[in-house]
């Protein structure tokens, strides 16, 4: 069996595509076996023969000068090499997909089309305006928006898949490859439904918040981790009733069936309260202020954007200076100063 940590035989040149005569169908090739992980699949998904196939796939590991696949009972497992050439060629393959995309809105002059990511807070304040002070001015642009936690909007950063996003750069990733322009905290705030008994209070000790359910994003993300650590700080249990979800819709719904605490970034709780239906909690006696870690415009430093793509990356980065997440703001009743 192959080794996962098999080293090339040789050192490739910086165009060693180019003296290789790398095909398109080579990078296709990669692609659709690391995605059906079989010979066969992979072949009738190009329309080709499997000897064709495996054909191609000699061609590629002979440019190379290793193996890329380590061949199992079960069908192919890719190697350390097999996973960054089929990265790229997927990336590339993308790349050539948008590039369509752009040349049609060129054509028809749609304006072009962008996609963008983004943690929830600024999702729903920064983007939102950024998006339509850019579409005033481009009426046809077209903008596709992923809110996700930041684990999954770096990765599909670096697949090429986002133009940009607003997030964290999470741990063990390479961060050379990205340019980051930190933005500011996410201050979070507890919201509960109006008529809830907490409201007629000024100041609430923490341990008075464990006689209610709890509305809390899954175990792992950032916001869970900083209300987790609230509790052990001050030496208490965790809430023992919590609904698990990452649905804001899911959370003010539970919260219309009792008096439960729903966790919410400060951006969502002004979305939320001039209807008077909910209301956020007052501050904590113990921690009058909670946030999580700051999060930042990103961006590849090796794939440039397009046009439209950098039309609202400057409007999303005058959004944040002008008038989003790091300009001051009076102190909202119950949630600390963004």
């Amino acid at each position: 069996m192959t080794s996962r940590t098999v080293g090339p035989a040789r050192r490739l040149a910086p165009d060693w595509f180019a003296r290789f005569r790398l095909k398109l169908r080579h990078l296709q090739l990669l692609a659709a076996i690391d995605e059906t992980r079989n010979l066969n699949r992979a072949a009738q998904g190009l329309g080709i023969t499997q000897p064709a196939a495996s054909k191609l796939l000699a061609e590629i590991e002979q440019m190379v000068g290793a193996p890329l696949f380590e061949r199992r009972p079960r069908g192919l497992v890719p190697n350390l090499q097999g996973e960054a050439l089929a990265r790229r060629a997927r990336s590339a393959l993308l790349e050539l997909e948008q590039a369509a995309a752009e040349l049609n809105s060129l054509e028809d002059g749609s304006g072009g089309r962008v996609a963008l990511g983004s943690v929830t807070a600024p999702a729903v304040d920064i983007v939102v305006r950024a998006v339509e002070a850019v579409q005033r001015a481009h009426p046809a642009l077209a903008v596709a928006v992923e809110v996700d936690s930041s684990p999954a909007l770096v990765t599909r950063l670096l697949e090429g898949r986002l133009d940009f996003v607003l997030a964290r750069i999470p741990p063990g990733t390479d961060a050379a490859a990205l340019d980051y322009r930190e933005v500011a905290e996410e201050a979070l705030c507890l919201l509960v439904l109006e008529g809830h008994p907490l409201l007629a209070r000024t100041a609430i000790p923490l341990r008075d918040l464990l006689a209610y359910g709890w509305v809390l994003p899954p175990p792992g993300s950032l916001m869970r981790q900083e209300v987790e650590r609230l509790f052990q700080r001050h030496g208490l249990p965790l809430p023992a009733r919590v609904l698990n979800t990452d649905s804001v819709l899911l959370g003010l719904a539970a919260l219309a069936q009792g008096p439960s605490i729903c966790v919410v970034t400060a951006s969502v709780a002004r979305l939320l309260e001039p209807g008077g239906r909910y209301r956020r909690l007052p501050p904590l006696v113990e921690a009058p202020r909670l946030a999580v870690p700051p999060f930042g415009l990103i961006r590849s430093r090796v794939r440039p954007l397009s046009p439209a793509a950098g039309r609202l990356y400057e409007q999303v980065a005058v959004e944040l200076l002008g008038g989003g997440a790091a300009s001051p703001e009076p102190p909202l009743p119950g949630c600390p100063r963004e």
